[in-house]
């Protein structure tokens, strides 16, 4: 059913382009008797009134699926499509979309849709008339890409992966002059957003497809997964299996742990560190040695030369980095007992010295508190003031404090970095009269006075230690506690009992 509305008069000939008079339409379409002009072939520009079913699809429409469709089709049913969609002749877009020809899912059809996939399903539905302007110059200048993307910037219910894929079927579009693709600043012009806006969304569809579908349902936010995005590998690329792999760590701490990005990044960087977590005793791969000879040494003369010869593990922070090629292993000894065939029969890791587990657990630590601190949102007021009050009435603490907050910041190029000694960068801070460098800095004090606290290896820990490590456990730092801090913190809750 092919109904179209009333058209205009038609000028006289001569005054814009018109044939002439109706006889003279008539006799030049070749139409007699009965006839009625609007046997004519529908012109650009015209609206009809189409029956949908003599509409297909358009491959190049990107919605993934068509959302909330039962209000809209009882609104259809009861009073029509209010908005035309567009409409082009298939056989005129598959003759200019040759790529998509193939793609079409109703070719037989006289039509094929440009914007208006969601009204066109609901009047499918609900059995009303389609009203739809015909378009057939949108396919000859290849202008289908941009109609699209201009309909989705006005059109609620797409989502960030949706306008996503919009944008890139207009990046991959042909120039319509030139034998080339679109440049960036074309597809920024043409897609009728902001250069930053575009690179987002392009960024989107380079994350794993698990984490694509989550902000496609709506389950991670479109900010979020841009920031994950810009996880990058070793090697600084943002697409390969083990980028990847960080993306999607990040994404299930967030939905697992219910961390925010910033926090989840900040566990990776934790984890990422080149060393064994803090207060997990490793498992080492040892290779089962040959069957001794009696005149060997025994077990026991085995794990004393081997502990004379192990390094202590230093992170990856230090100077004690394992040889290029080499992984640094902790510092734990296998004792190896064997039966009287000589046959090894079980190994066993040596306890890890509780110093060594301290210090490792302080380092990490460190990181966490950098981590923080790099942050902007890096406490509450209330967090903040309490750590400054602490180290305000522990005056002792100052001098320790100062130098590693200072150390911290520097690092992180906040404040002034021409200041290479604490109390100069101090003095330069309380003089710039900018507040929220004052509170970051008073903050950093207030921290660094209770992770030097913390570190401390002649000293066991108290309330204020357990504090400390569950602050940072709560914060955007997303401090994960070692083993060792954990028996700290269970050892203070018994006796707090």
């Amino acid at each position: 059913m092919t109904t179209p509305l009333p058209r205009p008069k038609r000028k006289k000939k001569g005054v814009g382009g018109g044939s002439g008079t109706l006889r003279a339409d008539r006799e030049k379409a070749g139409l007699t008797g009965s006839q009625d002009i609007h046997a004519l072939p529908p012109e650009d520009g015209e609206l009809l009134e189409l029956d949908p079913e003599t509409i297909s699809p358009n491959p190049m429409n990107m919605r993934l699926e068509l959302r909330n469709m039962d209000s809209l089709i009882a609104d259809v049913r009861e009073h029509g499509v209010h908005t035309p969609g567009i409409v082009m002749h298939t056989k005129v877009f598959m003759e200019c979309y040759p790529q998509w020809a193939s793609r079409v899912k109703h070719p037989e059809r006289q039509f094929i849709l440009g914007p208006g996939h969601r009204r066109h399903a609901a009047a499918l539905a609900a059995g009303r008339v389609m009203p739809a302007v015909l378009r057939d110059d949108l396919a000859r200048d290849r202008r289908v890409e941009e109609e699209l993307v201009s309909e989705n910037n006005s059109r609620d219910g797409l989502s960030p992966i949706e306008q996503a894929l919009a944008i890139d079927l207009l990046r991959q579009r042909v120039h319509e002059d030139e034998d080339r693709t679109l440049s960036f600043d074309e597809v920024v012009e043409r897609a009728g957003y902001t250069a930053g806006t575009v690179s987002k969304y392009l960024a989107l569809l380079k994350l794993p497809q698990e984490v694509q579908q989550a902000i496609h349902v709506g389950d991670l936010s479109m900010r979020a997964g841009y920031s994950l995005s810009l996880l990058k590998d070793a090697n600084g690329s943002k697409e390969s299996e083990e980028a990847h792999a960080l993306q999607l760590r990040g994404w299930g701490l967030m939905r697992d742990e219910n961390l925010s990005v910033e926090a989840a990044k900040n566990r990776l960087a934790l984890e990422g560190q080149k060393q064994f977590h803090a207060g997990k005793s490793p498992a080492v791969p040892v290779s089962l040695p040959e069957p001794r000879e009696e005149n060997s040494v025994q077990a026991g003369e085995v794990q004393a030369a081997a502990s004379e010869s192990t390094e202590p593990v230093t992170s990856s922070g230090g100077s004690g980095e394992a040889p290029q090629g080499q992984e640094s292993t902790p510092a734990a000894v296998a004792v190896i007992e064997t039966t009287e065939t000589s046959e090894p029969t079980s190994l066993e890791p040596a306890a890890v010295d509780p110093e060594v587990l301290r210090k490792a657990a302080a380092e990490q630590r460190d990181l966490a508190c950098r981590l923080l601190l790099a942050e902007d949102r890096y406490a509450k007021s209330a967090e903040s003031s309490a750590r400054l009050v602490t180290v305000v009435l522990n005056p002792n603490e100052w001098k320790q404090a100062a130098a590693k907050a200072h150390g911290w910041l520097v690092e992180l190029k906040k404040g002034p970095s021409s200041k290479k000694r604490p109390n100069e960068y101090f003095a330069a801070v309380a003089a710039s009269e900018d507040p929220s460098l004052m509170h970051r800095v008073a903050f950093a004090i207030g921290l660094a006075a209770d992770e030097v606290r913390a570190a401390q290896l002649d000293r066991d820990w108290d309330a204020r230690d357990v504090a400390h490590v569950q602050f940072l456990a709560t914060s955007r730092a997303s401090y994960q506690l070692s083993e060792w801090e954990q028996q700290q913190v269970e050892r203070l809750s018994r006796v707090k009992q």
